[in-house]
């Protein structure tokens, strides 16, 4: 079974690159604990986020109504196999660059696994004006 996430804060080396940031907030994002409070993997990501991309995922993140059913049939993830690369195809700057990361995520109800599926998203990665890179708002590919 795939390990917990670490949790924050972190060294200076996560804020380093846009590879480094975005597999550590996909690390973040993307394990859930049915004990923990509502969104909390969202808000343990936004150490790594702008501000604005935190808002928005924050605001796109779990209703009380779908918490409480996570609570009710005690639903975790567990994500491993973590990756990240700057997209290739998409324009790059010197203070922004688009970064695809992607995991395998494992649901567990009450401890036991019952699913394995791929998790991915494209992320704009920012250059901040103290050098560390932030991960900002999830971009539409296509």
């Amino acid at each position: 079974m795939p390990a917990p996430a670490p949790s924050p804060p972190f060294t200076a080396d996560v804020y380093a690159s846009p590879v480094s940031v975005a597999t550590a907030w996909m690390t973040q994002w993307c394990s859930t604990d049915w004990q923990q409070p509502r969104n909390a993997n969202v808000q343990r990501a936004a150490a790594l986020q702008t501000s604005f991309a935190a808002a928005a995922d924050l605001a796109a993140g779990d209703s009380e109504a779908a918490y409480r059913q996570m609570q009710d049939m005690k639903v975790s993830s567990a994500c491993d196999h973590v990756a990240a690369e700057v997209d290739p195809e998409a324009p790059a700057g010197q203070n922004r660059v688009f970064v695809i990361v992607t995991a395998n995520r494992t649901r567990l109800a009450d401890g036991r696994p019952f699913q394995t599926a791929p998790e991915s998203s494209t992320r704009a990665v920012v250059r901040q004006s103290n050098g560390r890179w932030l991960v900002d708002v999830a971009v539409d590919a296509g």
